[in-house]
């Protein structure tokens, strides 16, 4: 088969459904991943597009023919899967979502131990160069170990909320709009747990995205929330990507709030907390 080197980015792989990547791309994909890393347990997750199914499917028969224990955590955000890969100590993670592209579009998503990101300098280049060379083609491999499967959302939103007094908090009233995109998953295990008026805007889990590409950073895709946190008279809004691993803020006058400005108040906390901590900022 032809296999679009374009699909291999510089910290993922991408591409359009099922021109560009499939179950058969995403199966070499699990075989080149686990040997790369000589892995022997990871998680695999998955976004709510329509071809997440099958490519996970094949991702996870791909990695166990290698000989690898797969952990299926099931419909995460991608910061829940890194978060579950760090935690447990696994030597592995990935998950399959294209993030912030059209519904078209997938991709997996990979890291090594402690959740560290493959790259195009190390991880995906090798992986990029063993798929193409058509190494596992015509391959006969063994089932491998079995599944385990795992529900991490209460875990998770501990973890998250381990970070805070939550008894400081007060009363607010909060715009939320995950997009339908995979924000929710997280969003509905933490904010439970918090004092917050909610005002949801499509947080029903839908690969079509039908209300607007899950993608904030583009004006016209957050012009509504931006709309709703004034008409609502909220204190905040915020917006997520389709795979929840970023995040955007909307302030009580229905402003965006730019990203660089949220680092420097993160920074200004965590400053408070730990008096001479060092700021890495990107």
């Amino acid at each position: 088969m032809s296999i679009d080197p374009s699909i291999f980015k510089a910290y993922d792989v991408r591409g359009i459904y099922p021109s560009q990547l499939d179950a058969e791309i995403a199966r070499r994909v699990g075989r080149a991943f686990v040997e790369y890393l000589g892995a022997k347990r990871i998680a695999v997750g998955r976004d709510i597009r329509l071809s997440s199914p099958e490519l996970a499917s094949a991702f996870i028969g791909g990695a166990r023919s290698q000989g690898c224990q797969v952990t299926d955590i099931g419909v995460v955000g991608t910061d829940m899967l890194y978060y579950y890969a760090a935690s447990r100590e696994l030597d592995g993670g990935a998950i399959v979502t294209a993030s912030h592209n059209p519904k078209q579009w997938n991709g997996l998503k990979m890291v090594r131990k402690g959740a560290l990101a493959l790259s195009g300098d190390a991880g995906i280049k090798e992986i990029k160069e063993a798929v193409l060379a058509g190494r596992y083609a015509d391959q006969p491999a063994p089932e491998g170990p079995p599944v385990l499967t795992a529900t991490i959302s209460d875990d998770y939103a501990r973890h998250c909320l381990s970070f805070i007094d939550t008894a400081k908090i007060p009363r607010t009233k909060v715009v939320f709009d995950t997009g339908n995109g995979m924000g929710a998953v997280g969003a509905e295990a933490v904010f439970r747990n918090l004092p917050l008026d909610q005002v949801r805007m499509y947080f029903e889990l839908d690969g079509t995205f039908p209300n607007h590409p899950a993608d904030p950073l583009i004006e016209e895709n957050r012009l509504e929330i931006m709309a709703r946190v004034v008409a609502e008279k909220a204190h905040l809004g915020i917006a997520w990507d389709g795979d929840a691993d970023r995040c955007f803020f909307i302030d009580d006058t229905g402003q965006f709030v730019p990203g660089d400005f949220v680092t420097a108040i993160l920074a200004e906390s965590f400053c408070r907390k730990l008096p001479g901590a060092k700021i890495v900022y990107d």
